[in-house]
């Protein structure tokens, strides 16, 4: 036995005690995949293993997410099988077109479901690989096709059932709970990074953990997909989920702003000011506690303009104005999202929602998505699968199908990652490491074997340490390639039999397989962190160059939900990358440019535009300039740069009407000026409005 080997890896994984959480998972996993397996053979269906196979695909650590993986996967299985009964039938006379068709098919999966980030992507994927691996089977039998591809569905119907009952009945841990604690926490950061601001207690170094929030936003968003699986009693209404992630988004665009403002201002800030920031520190660092309300502090930020000191300059006092304002904007949100918080977690029904019109929300948020990098995948995957497709049809390799098969599932699979080369490399060592165990059970104990308890005996040491070590997030990706490739070794059938040969080729034919997706990848997708994060950028440039352009201002939301997403998708990166950007400032600016432009064009759309020769010059040299700085640029030409900040000045002083839109639009401009010209000289009092 090779309990040995398995000792060290769960030493490994857990060098104190045993999470019981991680071994529940283990057991609910392991009671699931053999149930599957003994009703694949009592239903005597072709290829049993793929049940017990589809059940370790299918477990999540929570009751909601294996859920809605089952239905994902069971929907993408069908569209796959569909795909693979109208391909193969008036194609198998033509090896070449059937490959470049299945491949096309795979490709065109992958493609759409890279541009969903959430779990419902998983139903594209399948259907993607599930048409190669029915078609590439059914070759030389293409008259069987539409057997396999109906036992293909009944197993992995079968193993979805089987892991969602379990998962379901014996000890369900419920997605609501993990959510509304994610909520708590973000609730509960925005606060406290908020209180650091206003008490200048920020970190001047770079600080990735200061931005964690975006990040957070965009995992409840993920996780939140499953609750409409979910098994917990009481469910929170997804408008309500979304209504406090608007209002969490809003907080860090504001609190750049209003750091920003404050920095700018240094010790020239006013004893009104300075007052004002140390009332709404006492609110944030204690809202039960504190003697104002946020109403009232509300009220105190947007009448701070009309009580501030006239003996200030005015360029100092449009600062102070602006970074009023962002602080009234910052307070509400807070509050907004404390209410709301605290309405779930009590179950009851927020008035706040109707006071926001937040009734009428749209539920699903809008998440960086990357087409270019989605087409190198498909590049990838269809050089691999077709590669491996050309040997097998040249040489007639009798194994040739499961490599083309495992390219395809490989090149798939992992496609989401930056660099998924080194996961595949694990993926494929891993592999390696499971023959010599799959060899001990074919050849020295399954023979001994006389009846399906023997069995569950003899798998249950191996297959529940596999499975206590795929719920530990380190080990997950080594587990679930040791787990399946054990699996596929295994080839459980109704009758054993045990061909060494059969065992060494297939499993060559499928190490082949992963290498070539290796390869591919790395020829074609691979990317570093420093280029991930440089590819990141260069997307937020872009959309403010379109921004700048566009006829009609997008939606704050949807421009600040996808800036949000991208913002926690590129600090980590470049905190990883051996790279002279700054951590924080290009995705920092961007975000904050994105939000002064939207204002402007708002701010635009209650003028005559057209009559606004300012800003009829402005936005195209702004367009010229987010566009320069997409390709990868640095910084501006110092030409240009001239002469965007003389356009921005001459647009701040053509602002003289004292209406409420001038007002947007003034506070819109200093905000431009002051993120991409931080260093320039204070506009003088004869130059201002």
């Amino acid at each position: 036995m090779p309990s040995p080997f398995l000792s060290r890896l769960l030493a490994a994984a857990a060098p104190g005690r045993l999470d019981p959480k991680w071994a529940l998972f283990s057991a609910n996993s392991f009671i699931a995949a053999m149930l599957a397996i003994y009703f694949a053979f009592r239903l005597g269906l072709e290829r049993p293993y793929w049940a017990m196979l589809t059940v370790y695909l299918t477990a999540q650590p929570f009751a909601g997410a294996v859920r809605s993986r089952a239905v994902y996967r069971f929907v993408g299985t069908l569209l796959g099988a569909c795909a693979a009964l109208a391909l193969v039938p008036i194609l198998v006379d033509q090896p070449a077109l059937l490959s470049v068709a299945v491949t096309a098919w795979a490709g065109l999966c992958l493609y759409i479901s890279l541009q969903d980030r959430t779990p419902r992507s998983y139903a594209f994927l399948l259907a993607g690989y599930t048409a190669t691996t029915i078609a590439f089977s059914s070759v030389h039998v293409p008259a069987m096709v539409f057997v396999t591809a109906l036992s293909r569905v009944e197993e992995i119907l079968l193993g979805i059932g089987c892991a969602t009952l379990v998962h379901t009945l014996l000890f369900p841990r419920d997605v609501t709970t993990p959510v509304l604690k994610s909520l708590c926490a973000a609730s509960s950061d925005a606060f406290a990074r908020t209180t650091d601001v206003l008490c200048a207690r920020v970190d001047k170094a770079p600080n990735t953990g200061r931005w964690k929030l975006a990040a957070d936003i965009t995992q409840i968003e993920i996780l939140s997909t499953h609750l409409r699986y979910d098994t917990a009693a009481s469910k929170p209404d997804l408008r309500a989920i979304g209504a406090v992630q608007d209002q969490l988004a809003l907080v860090l665009p504001m609190l750049l702003s209003v750091e920003d403002g404050l920095a700018a201002l240094g010790e020239r800030r006013s004893a009104e000011l300075n007052h004002l920031l140390s009332e709404l520190a006492d609110w944030t660092r204690a809202p039960e506690r504190s003697p104002a309300t946020s109403d009232e502090l509300i009220r105190k930020c947007t009448s701070f303009e009309a009580t501030c000191c006239n003996d200030r300059s005015e360029w100092d006092r449009l600062i102070e104005a602006g970074t009023a304002a962002r602080l009234a904007t910052l307070i509400e949100a807070l509050a907004a999202a404390r209410n709301l918080s605290r309405a779930l977690h009590s179950g009851a029904h927020p008035a706040i929602w109707s006071q926001a019109g937040l009734r009428d929300r749209h539920v699903r948020r809008r998440l960086h998505s990357d087409p270019g990098l989605a087409v190198l995948s498909v590049v990838a995957l269809g050089v691999a699968v077709l590669g491996c497709c050309t040997v097998w049809i040249t040489t007639a390799w009798p194994e040739g199908g499961v490599a083309t098969q495992i390219a395809a599932i490989a090149a798939a699979l992992y496609s989401s990652l930056d660099d998924p080369a080194p996961t595949l490399i694990c993926s494929a060592l891993w592999t390696l490491a499971c023959l010599p165990i799959a060899a001990i059970y074919l050849f020295v104990i399954f023979p001994a074997i006389t009846g399906f308890p023997m069995l569950v005996f003899s798998l249950a040491p191996t297959f529940l340490v596999i499975g206590y070590l795929q719920a530990n997030p380190r080990h997950f990706i080594k587990a679930l390639a040791l787990g399946l490739g054990l699996i596929s070794a295994l080839d459980l059938q109704n009758k054993f039999s045990a061909d060494f040969a059969l065992f060494i080729n297939s499993n060559a034919a499928a190490m082949i397989g992963l290498l070539t997706a290796f390869i591919a990848i790395r020829l074609l997708r691979s990317l570093s962190a420093s280029g991930a994060a440089q590819r990141l950028l260069r997307h937020g440039w872009s959309d403010l160059a379109r921004l700048a352009a566009a006829r009609r201002p997008m939606s704050r939301a949807r421009w600040t939900s996808i800036m949000l997403d991208r913002f926690g998708l590129v600090i980590p990166r470049l905190a990883g990358a051996t790279t002279d950007i700054a951590v924080e400032a290009r995705p920092l600016a961007a975000l904050q440019i994105g939000l002064d432009l939207l204002a402007l064009r708002q701010a635009a759309v209650h003028e005559d535009a057209r009559s606004d020769p300012g800003l009829q010059q402005l936005l195209p040299m702004l367009s010229q300039a987010f566009r320069w700085l997409a390709r990868g640029n640095a910084k501006l030409k110092p030409d240009d740069a001239r002469a965007l900040l003389a356009a921005i000045d001459n647009a701040l002083c053509d602002t003289r009407e004292d209406t409420t839109a001038c007002q947007q639009r003034k506070l819109a401009l200093i905000g431009l000026r002051r993120t991409m010209f931080p260093d320039a000289h204070a506009l003088s009092r004869k130059a201002m409005p």
